[in-house]
């Protein structure tokens, strides 16, 4: 009798540790949550090292994410920027979205406005000048994708302890290839008769886009008049009296439906001479645009990275120097940015 009740307490005891070490197993809980991650490529655009536009004191420092709900189409969240630019990990709440992304942060691209609360398909970047734009937007690259699903968190039970509560894995790798939505303009002048010119005021295009659609990248028909200062001075002849006048400035492109329609680009050059007074050369240049437009429509399909070339001579009228009198008023004059150009003998 006495055998018999050790059994059953070895049994009894036996039992208990087996159905113990079961019930500890329940404590390795864990919480599943799926990420996505974006594979980018920058390959078509100005950051790219390959690239003839790319600057060295202008790299990407990063990718910034704006996502937007499927079904609303309303912003839900700006991501913070990601400085792991080239397969940036996300996880939003459960849901489906879409996103924009675009290079490094709003903060680094101080002259852009976002419009934050217009709907996906009418996201865009704008001038924020009503007549004249006088800070060049920054260089900006986009890409859009659609429908990104995240699911609920699962719960699930290991046997083994886990590291931590959460366990993240990504569910999904979608490529994107980023573009610029904006456009080099690249402004050259012939001038003849540069001795008679002391300076340049603020000189002006007209016909460009005052904004652009971050999802389709195409401009707006609503234009803006672009300022720029004309002052990188090179001259091309011993005696100082010709030299080319160039400068370069991002915009937003132009409306391609804008091409053919009578409406014009124009180019207004502000000069003062050396009696002080303003010379004020205004060019058509829509020739110019329409000629590039025809060359470059396949390319504009591909939406590849392309400057925009506006060209033109003048030749300034004889001046002589004159003197400002005591209490009088000289025109401001923006300062030269003298080229030099080595001749090697």
């Amino acid at each position: 009798m006495q055998n018999r009740n050790k059994i059953y307490i070895i049994c009894c005891l036996a039992m208990m540790s087996v159905v113990s070490c079961e019930r500890d197993h329940l404590y390795y809980q864990t919480v599943s949550r799926d990420k996505v991650q974006f594979d980018i490529d920058w390959s078509k655009t100005n950051f790219a090292p390959e690239s003839k536009g790319f600057d060295e004191d202008n790299q990407l420092n990063g990718v910034t994410i704006f996502a937007f709900d499927s079904a609303t189409h309303k912003l839900v969240k700006e991501l913070p920027p990601d400085a792991n630019w080239q397969s940036p990990v996300v996880r939003l709440a459960p849901g489906t979205y879409d996103m924009i992304l675009i290079n490094d942060s709003r903060e680094e691209l101080p002259s852009i406005r976002f419009d934050m609360e217009s709907p996906f398909e009418e996201f865009s970047a704008y001038t924020h000048a009503d007549t004249v734009y006088a800070d060049q937007p920054e260089y900006l690259a986009v890409s859009a994708v659609r429908n990104i699903s995240f699911h609920p968190e699962k719960t699930e039970y290991d046997h083994d302890m886990p590291e931590g509560y959460y366990r993240d894995y990504i569910a999904q790798k979608i490529s994107t290839v980023q573009k610029a939505v904006t456009k080099r303009i690249n402004v050259k002048v012939y001038v003849k008769g540069m001795n008679y010119c002391k300076g340049m005021q603020r000189s002006y295009i007209t016909g460009l886009a005052k904004s652009v659609n971050l999802v389709t990248r195409q401009p707006s028909k609503e234009e803006a008049v672009y300022g720029f200062n004309l002052v990188n001075r090179e001259f091309r002849s011993s005696d100082y009296t010709e030299a080319v006048l160039t400068q370069s400035f991002n915009c937003f492109g132009f409306n391609e439906h804008k091409i053919g329609t009578g409406d014009k680009f124009e180019l207004t050059i502000n000069f003062v001479l050396v009696d002080n007074s303003i010379h004020t050369v205004e060019a058509d240049v829509t020739e110019q645009f329409e000629q590039w437009y025809e060359e470059h429509r396949v390319d504009i399909d591909l939406d590849l990275d392309l400057d925009i070339d506006v060209n033109m001579e003048v030749e300034l009228p004889p001046t002589i120097e004159k003197p400002v009198e005591a209490g009088g008023m000289s025109p401001e004059t923006v300062p030269w940015n003298d080229i030099i150009q080595e001749i090697i003998l």
